[in-house]
């Protein structure tokens, strides 16, 4: 088999984020980049580099920084993106991107309608994903800890042909744990098909990878309280089911008429029995340990 180098250089594309919350933030300052990238043809190469939580942190925009081997535009080639995170097993990542369920986190094939890619006309390329919108509108909370992080494009063509993308490193980071690489079909011929040293592999210093991480505000499950309980038939004519989670406890439910009235209803076994009530709009008040919803019911 052909040997291709796993490296790519070219002039940085300068990008730079702005905003509150930054988690991470590892500049484009190398002009050495490693390939990360998957194929049509279900093959692929995959990097990882280490960060740590010092708090419970829900995710937010996650921006890579990369280079098209071939110094045109990766657009054309690219089919969706990739996030995948992993808890540390040792020094390396428990997990890689060909063992599904490895991750704690794993975000395969976004549609390119939920992340933006910017190109700088020379090969240049950065992609920016908000996780919450990439994992279907469901915020992404990591605990406290250490992690790594793999990002790739999905191609067309093999890993190595024109829609080859390299993920930028980063000179001026340096994390505990330096970056690895991963290529599980050894598609280079590197033997690094478990999990390797990136500095040892190309025998010079690479210390981290290029890319910026933003928290957002947390959602409380309260807030997302009406998500989690389905309430129906609304309307209803008599029996009204509430569908609770088994992990959310319900203290209290009641329903109150146009006039603020308690009108006495009974729950019972997810379920509340309206059959004597007037018609009209109630307001339905469900108080749980994960906060309180309320919401209109009405009874035909």
């Amino acid at each position: 088999m052909k040997k291709i180098t796993l490296l790519a250089s070219a002039l940085l594309m300068t990008a730079a984020t702005f905003g509150q919350n930054v988690l991470i933030d590892r500049i484009a300052d190398n002009s050495t980049g490693l390939i990360s990238t998957l194929g049509d043809d279900g093959t692929g190469v995959y990097c990882a580099d280490y960060f740590s939580l010092t708090s419970d942190v829900a995710l937010g925009d996650l921006t890579v920084y990369g280079l098209n081997s071939n110094f045109g535009a990766i657009e054309p080639f690219t089919t969706g993106f990739n996030v995948y995170i992993y808890e540390i097993s040792g020094s390396i990542p428990g997990g890689n991107p060909e063992v599904a369920g490895s991750g704690v986190l794993e975000l395969g094939d976004i549609d390119p309608s939920l992340y933006t890619l910017t190109e700088d006309g020379a090969g240049s390329s950065e992609f920016k994903i908000n996780i919450t919108d990439a994992n279907g509108g469901n915020q992404v909370v990591l605990p406290a800890g250490v992690y790594w992080v793999s990002v790739f494009p999905s191609v067309l063509g093999g890993p190595a042909e024109d829609g080859r993308w390299n993920w930028f490193g980063s000179l001026s980071s340096f994390p505990n744990q330096e970056p690895v690489l991963i290529d599980p079909s050894d598609l280079f011929g590197a033997g690094a098909q478990n999990w390797t040293n990136i500095t040892g592999l190309i025998g010079e210093p690479f210390p981290s990878f290029a890319w910026n991480l933003t928290d957002e505000p947390a959602a409380s499950i309260g807030d997302n309280l009406a998500e989690m309980i389905a309430v129906y038939p609304n309307p209803t004519t008599d029996v009204l089911n509430l569908n609770i989670p088994s992990s959310i406890e319900v203290t209290n439910v009641a329903m109150y008429d146009v006039l603020g009235k308690n009108v006495g209803a009974v729950y019972s076994n997810g379920t509340i029995n309206t059959s004597s009530f007037a018609q009209g709009v109630y307001t339905l008040k469900v108080e749980t340990t994960s906060g309180t919803l309320t919401q209109k019911v009405v009874k035909q």
